[in-house]
């Protein structure tokens, strides 16, 4: 993992960067000298002055550090996110380090633009994600896709400029989870309910049946859901990764690790009071923090993915 933030005695060739931008001697190592020249730095233009540099202090070097490891190979720049921002207003403009991940899904259409543009359009304020990732339309067939096209299924649209937030998680105990985390979420129809052998939306659709999830066991009282679609999964997966890496949020903390000290795999998603109270820092569900949430919810695709996350012992 590419490491950008930077912290005392750290050993690092961007380190020998910060330094070149703070004006001090380029040893390449986070020695005293450079702790304070941070501090020093961080003091004058209003930051909090912890001597750590992450996103915040790199944007007032006027620097991003991904620049030190990209080249003019298009390959390892983020081209495949496409930003389609919420307007002015509905998100709040205040930077903020992130230190949590939150899962959801949208429990309605496949079509990204959609779900955007109805939070720009409706009149609860600032709610949305940063992210969200379009799926499929629940009528197709995915096993014989000959008459169907998938426009949406696994584009990423970003609606808000990661420094910045929204609110998405309702009523927690943490406020910090709403202004210091990176909320992501999939188009999908969510919990299915069976009726005469048809699987229905809660909104009235029925579903093809090669798109149902049917859970091992059921989660908060559903046992079928709208299935996430496997290029949703590999868009998730590439998004995670590029998320960790420019904001040093360990993936394998919160939901992944909870995972892998369980069998019973319902339970990694349930609500838990200490993540609630925002104590869990990492990669973490909504339905870990709010009772009456249905997302996400442990499909196997998604645990696949999830423990996946956890280093290989």
């Amino acid at each position: 993992m590419k490491k950008y933030i930077l912290k005392k005695d750290d050993d690092h060739g961007l380190v020998r960067v910060l330094q070149n931008l703070l004006g001090i001697s380029e040893t390449g190592i986070f020695d005293l000298n450079t702790l304070t020249s941070v501090k020093s730095f961080q003091k004058i233009n209003g930051l909090v002055p912890d001597g750590i540099v992450g996103p915040i202090t790199w944007k007032s070097l006027d620097y991003d550090p991904r620049e030190y490891y990209a080249d003019t190979d298009r390959m390892t720049s983020s081209t495949w996110i496409e930003k389609y921002e919420l307007p002015d207003g509905e998100y709040v403009k205040k930077e903020t380090k992130k230190e949590y991940i939150f899962l959801h899904h949208t429990a309605g259409t496949s079509n990204p633009y959609d779900t955007i543009d109805n939070w720009a359009s409706d009149d609860r304020g600032r709610i949305g994600t940063h992210y969200v990732i379009g799926g499929i339309d629940v009528k197709v067939d995915v096993n014989n896709l000959e008459n169907f096209r998938l426009p949406h299924d696994g584009k990423i649209l970003q609606a808000i400029p990661d420094q910045y937030f929204a609110y998405h998680l309702g009523k927690v105990r943490s406020y910090k989870m709403h202004t210091n985390s990176i909320s992501i979420e999939l188009c999908s129809s969510g919990y299915l309910k069976e009726k005469n052998g048809k699987f229905m939306t809660w909104y009235g659709e029925e579903v093809h049946p090669s798109q149902v999830e049917e859970l091992v066991k059921p989660f908060r009282g559903y046992k079928y859901f709208h299935k996430y679609s496997d290029a949703q999964l590999k868009s998730l997966e590439a998004l995670l990764f590029l998320i960790s890496d420019k904001h040093g949020i360990d993936l394998s903390k919160g939901l992944p690790q909870m995972l892998s000290e369980t069998k019973d795999v319902n339970s990694a998603f349930e609500y838990d009071a200490d993540i609630n109270a925002g104590r869990v820092k990492g990669l973490i569900s909504h339905t870990n923090v709010r009772t009456g949430k249905v997302d996400i919810v442990p499909q196997k695709g998604m645990v696949y993915l999830l423990r996946s996350l956890m280093p290989v012992k």
